[in-house]
């Protein structure tokens, strides 16, 4: 708690506002609201959360899957997910424009999105059931795949770049950090043996 109330007075929010996920690895999207706001609690089985309440963070953890931040300034919407390969074959990403866009008229030509620190295409080795899951769905392996024999490397950032894109998000309004958590001992990963959780966190203007 005190880790949290510190990483709030920095970032300037107010941590009994907050909500947080409980994560399963899934797509599900719990949507807030100023017209019943509601903050300081933990949202169960699920992996993004978006809010148009002034001034309330939305809250995620990670430790090798991607957080991925939206923002809709025009509208005053934030957005939050957590991407691991679960995730990204369900498409949260989508999920996670489609209910800004259900609960708050945000358009993805709107969004402004930032994809955080999450293990790289270079060290994610994933197996062939797993590679094959994504082609049959997405398609364009090219794009987020490498397959060298039984070694399948799987670009989850790549991947999440292109399920925006085809969205409408404008490719100019996707940034990403590209830290890689497995490879920069900065950061929690589960990969690499570093246990622990770091968090993601935006606020809503």
């Amino acid at each position: 708690m005190q880790r949290r109330e510190e990483f709030a007075r920095q970032l300037g929010f107010d941590l009994g506002r907050a909500v947080f996920t409980v994560q399963e690895h899934a797509a599900r999207v719990h949507a807030f609201k100023k017209a019943s706001p509601q903050g300081g609690q933990c949202v169960l089985e699920t992996d993004a959360l978006t809010t148009d309440v002034p001034g309330q963070a939305l809250i995620t953890y990670h430790a090798d899957c991607f957080p991925i931040l939206f923002l809709d300034g025009s509208r005053g919407v934030a957005g939050a997910a957590h991407a691991g390969w679960r995730g990204c074959l369900n498409g949260v990403a989508i999920q996670t424009l489609q209910a800004m866009h259900l609960a708050y008229g945000s358009s993805p030509e709107a969004m402004e999105v930032l994809i955080g620190p999450g293990i790289c295409g270079r060290c994610y080795q994933v197996g062939r059931d797993v590679a094959d899951k994504f082609v049959k769905r997405y398609g364009r392996q090219s794009r987020y795949l490498r397959t060298t024999g039984q070694d399948d490397r799987l670009d989850l950032e790549a991947l999440i770049r292109l399920q925006l894109e085809d969205e409408g998000v404008p490719s100019s309004s996707i940034t990403a950090t590209g830290w890689c958590t497995m490879e920069d001992s900065r950061w929690f990963s589960h990969r690499a043996g570093r246990a622990g959780r770091f968090l993601a966190a935006i606020v809503a203007p």
